[in-house]
């Protein structure tokens, strides 16, 4: 029996993330001081724990429209938990000042939109003919929550590729610096697909473009296979 295609999609994003933490750990391991390795195993583990909340519930109990929208208000909280991890990445080169005092100020906003969507949970609809999943959230749940999500990943994109286009010299750091730019674009755009989708082709949208931000990433991560992952020079001070 085949899975849906939004179920499998979520499946192999969770992979995806597993993988790359995994390798972020072993970086970690060589380079234990570097604040913004682990800053970026944190994000993937926040993001792989959230893949997971999204996958099981509908392998098993793909009609429990109740379980699936509390599961979905988890796996929202855990994305965000990740966004918050990689806010301290780009602020550290952007606003170095800001990165810790917004690290709880967003957590605290990210919590606000995890209780508030636990009181208006998400509906979501799971198209057994078509295997697709729209999740259907609170509206107003959606827009705050997509508003956090680009809050990050949009400055990041522009961070990552800015960086690219810097390392000239250095070919490695310019590709993993602009497929996690790209990466951070598509998933930027995922996001709001998917709490503001009000048909099955947004849905099935965000689906694939979750997929590809989450590949493209995952595709530069893995160039050359080097022993160490850090993908910018940290600065001294965060």
């Amino acid at each position: 029996m085949l899975l849906p295609i939004s179920t499998t999609v979520d499946l192999v994003n969770a992979g995806v993330s597993a993988y790359l933490a995994i390798r972020l750990a072993r970086a970690m391991h060589q380079d234990p001081a570097s604040r913004m390795l682990r800053y970026f195993f944190y994000t993937y583990c926040a993001l792989t724990v959230a893949y997971v909340f999204q996958t099981v519930p509908r392998v098993f109990s793909s009609q429990e429209v109740e379980l699936l929208g509390v599961t979905f208000s988890i796996a929202t909280l855990c994305f965000l938990v990740a966004a918050a991890f990689f806010s301290r990445v780009i602020l550290a080169y952007t606003l170095p000042r800001w990165a810790r005092p917004f690290f709880p100020i967003y957590l605290g906003l990210a919590g606000f939109a995890f209780v508030w969507s636990l009181l208006s949970p998400a509906a979501p609809i799971v198209d057994t003919a078509t295997g697709i999943t729209n999740w259907n959230p609170d509206p107003g749940v959606g827009i705050l929550a997509s508003a956090l999500f680009l809050l990050v990943l949009v400055p990041g994109a522009i961070l990552f590729v800015r960086q690219a286009i810097q390392a000239k010299s250095n070919h490695i750091v310019r590709v993993r610096s602009i497929t996690i730019g790209l990466g951070s674009a598509f998933l930027a755009a995922s996001a709001v697909m998917v709490f503001l989708a009000t048909s099955e082709v947004l849905a099935v949208t965000s689906d694939f473009f979750s997929s590809g931000g989450m590949l493209v990433i995952f595709l530069g991560a893995a160039y050359h296979r080097p022993k160490q992952l850090p993908l910018i020079t940290p600065p001294h001070a965060i």
